[in-house]
């Protein structure tokens, strides 16, 4: 009986063993497949270029223009808040919208590197009014951000302006 035994252990370890292996090759497949992917961001502008029309939250419209290397180049918001309203155009723009980003260790995931984003920002503080934009690109060419319009003379203050957009 004390044979028996031994080989059900022996036999048992064997399997365990078997197992324990299967899993770590699991776990390192799918750690090399999360990992592995292009080392800088994608070039596909398939998610970003062309021109996109929208409005914001106060019901006015916002348009911008991504070139084909994804750089906003052109920029229109209107706005409208405490009795003030009109529009600000901002043209000759290299806004980027692939990230900025270095992954450590690298490369960088597919999900990283295909994210798109923009920011912008117009005046300074003491020295008039300032314009804000940012942007991220959704699937389905989709396009969401907030705008904040500050210090505007006679007008004050509108943080946080939503706004969407579509690519046309």
């Amino acid at each position: 009986m004390a044979g028996r035994t031994r080989i059900a252990e022996v036999v048992s370890r064997r399997l365990l063993n078997q197992g324990v292996i299967r899993v770590l090759a699991i776990v390192a497949w799918a750690w090399t497949s999360a990992c592995s992917g292009p080392t800088s961001p994608s070039t596909s502008s398939s998610l970003t270029t062309g021109q996109w029309a929208g409005t914001t939250a106060q019901g006015v419209p916002i348009a911008f223009t991504v070139s084909s290397d994804e750089k906003v180049t052109a920029l229109t918001i209107g706005y409208s808040f405490n009795g003030c309203s009109g529009s600000q155009t901002f043209s000759n723009l290299n806004l980027p919208t692939a990230p900025d980003v270095i992954c450590i260790p690298g490369p960088c995931s597919g999900s990283i590197s295909s994210y798109r984003a923009f920011n912008y920002s117009d005046g300074a503080r003491g020295t008039g009014p300032i314009t804000t934009v940012n942007g991220l690109f959704l699937p389905g060419n989709l396009a969401q951000g907030q705008a904040t319009f500050l210090d505007y003379p006679g007008c004050g203050t509108a943080p946080g302006v939503t706004w969407s957009a579509a690519r046309r």
